[in-house]
């Protein structure tokens, strides 16, 4: 058994208008990233990791470590610093000096020598499916190759001038022009849909049965499986509206896990609100599943890219402990399977869902503690 003993997450529901760029539109970020970057010394996504990188955490792992640890990095697109967008300027702007630092792989090896002794150091840059993806590498480590301990780090520097234009000139994401016609993020819905971007981090530590014995750790959750699928598709960034990707991932991850599909009670969505979303991910979810209800976090906190699958996880494992399973916000019709209220938590397991450009799908499920 794989169990979930740490986590910290960062995400802000601060909203902030950026008038400055091409496609002008709200954003959820921490100003405060950005400060000095004008220099060329501070890169944004390692000052937003910053914020997981409990130095007290940091400190117990490494004092109490393990027999074989594997640190992953899940980097989502994992862009250049200052590379993609068009020559403007605005207070995104800024050019990092030491470009080598911006590699996921050279930073992921500078940052797992503050957890300890590492046996397996990895990157991922599967989109926005990046940190529920590596659910099973987690697997797969744990379970075939005999590691005890598995650190996540999931980052990725999703407010840029690079990021924003792109969806931006995809129509993906809410303009300020739509939300001054009165849209609002949400997803399922027939009036509001749409989301902003986000950043977010989050930090996961996953652990052995033998591990946790050992250590006298409490979890808060059990990994009970993951899969991830691709669907038949001639757009890469596009998406089957029948669902098919998520299907492949959902039913794979509990083939692989020996659920059945009657035991899943709680769906934390990709939940992006945009039309095909809406359709696939609505339609998978009928298909697949029976009694369940389902919400969505990027509605509060802003499409966090390749953080999102795991970091709105752990945010749904906040709530859970709380009570309660949060209403998808913006909802303009009554809905008890899309929530348009909060409810309590159901008894029993939860699907996580998250899909990437370049025709990726990811589920994880997860059974709390």
């Amino acid at each position: 058994m794989i169990y979930l003993t740490h986590y910290r997450t960062a995400s802000t529901e601060n909203v902030e208008l950026f008038d400055d760029i091409i496609y002008p539109q709200k954003v959820h970020w921490f100003p405060d990233t950005y400060n000095r970057t004008k220099s060329g010394l501070v890169y944004v996504p390692h000052k937003l990791a910053e914020k997981v990188l409990d130095p007290e955490l940091l400190a117990n792992l490494r004092e109490n470590p393990v027999n074989k640890t594997a640190f992953i990095l899940a980097g989502g697109n994992a862009h250049f610093a200052g590379i993609g967008q068009r020559p403007y300027d605005s207070r995104l702007t800024y050019t990092y000096k030491f470009l080598p630092f911006t590699l996921t792989q050279v930073y992921a090896g500078r940052i797992a020598q503050s957890f300890g002794e590492m046996d397996s150091i990895t990157t991922d840059a599967s989109a926005c499916a990046s940190s529920l993806k590596v659910m099973t590498d987690v697997v797969n480590l744990i379970d075939f190759y005999d590691y005890e301990r598995v650190i996540v780090l999931t980052v990725e520097d999703g407010v840029s001038n690079a990021v924003l234009e792109f969806f931006g000139d995809s129509k993906a994401v809410l303009t300020e022009k739509q939300e001054q016609e009165g849209i609002k993020p949400s997803a399922f819905d027939s009036v509001n849909f749409g989301f902003r971007i986000g950043q977010g981090a989050a930090l996961a530590v996953f652990e052995s049965r033998e591990a946790v014995a050992r250590q006298g750790v409490k979890p808060h959750a059990r990994l009970v499986g993951a899969y991830s699928a691709s669907e038949r598709s001639t757009n890469a960034i596009g998406q089957c509206e029948d669902g098919e990707g998520f299907i492949k991932a959902m039913e794979g991850a509990m083939h692989y896990s020996n659920v059945s599909s009657d035991e899943i009670k709680i769906v934390k969505t990709h939940g992006t609100g945009t039309a095909s979303n809406n359709k696939a991910e609505k339609n998978a979810l009928t298909q697949t599943l029976k009694a369940f209800v389902a919400t969505s976090y990027k509605q509060k906190i802003g499409h966090t890219m390749g953080s999102s699958g795991l970091l709105e996880t752990l945010l749904l494992l906040d709530d859970i402990k709380l009570g309660v399973v949060p209403a998808i916000e913006n909802r303009t019709e009554t809905d008890s399977i899309f929530l348009s209220e909060s409810t309590a938590p159901p008894n029993g397991l939860i699907m996580s869902l998250a899909a990437g450009m370049g025709n990726i799908y990811s589920a994880a499920i997860f059974k709390g503690m």
